[in-house]
């Protein structure tokens, strides 16, 4: 890890699910205006999830590079995420090539988050993958792709991208799932984005973040294309499911539908009865941080896997959408930024984070 003294300040964003029950075309003008909304509230950046073969309640972003195109141009400052491109199914040459172009629409706001897609997985044979591979693919997939952003030869031709792809290669992300794909992660040069509601805490996420950080330290990224491979740092973003109300009695009640959704997620994952749960157990099982203001900024720092390490702290909307309207209700970016202008005024300046602007 850099020493303290070169830490950059503490950057906020938010990831999306782009849920929606009208369909696609309302679902990118609401994420347009998602966007526009936060960037106004000081938001350093912001997430979009990618879903393969989805219905709009799941997700409505099968291509978020396409979706995002609006958002460019509609946004100066916000910074443009995707978590993640499901890494194995896709030609990395053309992923390439359709980065850069987002990349040069935004004036270089893109950050590219890869994965294997854990959730699209039983998808992988409608795209001729096999899903047995999907790390192994992974692995192959994006040593191609930071070679051609290296301006390497494209694949044994003589070819090259047409465009600079170095910079690029600097906003790279890898959603490492174990202690394993951490040390990868390190290895070539890319950020850690972890914090899915079913992996604990300090059990599963305090173990990737140490081995990130520990590979980097004793090895830097070694794999990562040399011409960019001294100007990398290691880079951590925590996603939380943040949810400030009045009181943590208040919040609780204002989360019940979520939290009833949540315990059967739950028992389904890890083969319990859901019964077993009450509500702050789920709560806290799912890494939700709630209560006042206050409550949550404490609980944030408490977290063993957030502070002081995480560069991003990325906060998901689903789980404000769901404690007003529902799951992929209309006009459930009206929430999300009334739950957003919550988070950016009164919760996150309590974490050093201070507006962009």
């Amino acid at each position: 890890m850099s020493p303290a003294a070169a830490r950059e300040p503490l950057k906020l964003g938010f990831f999306t699910h782009v849920r929606s029950s009208s369909g696609r075309a309302e679902a990118h003008e609401e994420l347009v205006r998602l966007f526009v909304g936060a960037e106004r509230l000081g938001f350093d950046v912001g997430f979009v999830a990618q879903h393969l073969l989805a219905d709009g309640e799941e997700g409505s972003t099968p291509s978020p590079l396409i979706s995002l195109a609006p958002v460019a141009v509609a946004t100066e400052r916000i910074g443009l995420g995707v978590s993640v491109v499901t890494l194995p199914v896709t030609d990395p040459v053309q992923l390439a090539e359709d980065a850069l172009t987002l990349d040069a629409i935004s004036r270089g706001r893109l950050e590219l988050g890869l994965g294997t897609g854990n959730a699209n997985i039983d998808r992988y044979p409608a795209f001729g993958r096999d899903g047995a591979r999907a790390t192994e693919l992974f692995d192959e997939n994006l040593a191609v792709l930071q070679a051609a952003l290296a301006g390497h030869p494209l694949r044994g031709t003589g070819l090259t991208l047409p465009v600079d792809g170095t910079p690029l290669l600097h906003r790279l992300w890898r959603t490492p799932g174990s202690v394993a794909s951490a040390r990868r992660a390190a290895l070539t040069g890319v950020g850690a984005l972890y914090g899915t509601a079913t992996l604990d805490a300090r059990t599963r996420q305090r173990p990737i973040i140490d081995a990130y950080l520990s590979q980097w330290a004793e090895t830097g990224p070694s794999q990562a294309p040399a011409e960019v491979a001294g100007s990398l740092r290691p880079r951590l973003g925590a996603i939380r499911m943040i949810y400030p109300s009045d009181s943590y009695e208040t919040a609780l009640a204002e989360l019940a539908p979520f939290v009833r959704a949540g315990r059967t997620r739950l028992a389904k994952v890890n083969g319990t009865d859901p019964e077993e749960l009450d509500d702050s157990e789920v709560l806290a099982s799912m890494n939700v941080k709630t209560g006042s203001p206050r409550q949550t900024a404490r609980a944030l720092r408490d977290d063993v896997a957030l502070l002081p390490e995480a560069d991003y702290l990325i906060a998901v909307t689903n789980v404000i959408e769901d404690a007003e309207g529902g799951s992929g209700g209309k006009r459930a970016v009206d929430a999300a930024l009334r739950g957003l202008e919550r988070i950016a005024a009164e919760v996150a300046p309590e974490l050093g984070w201070t507006p962009g602007r």
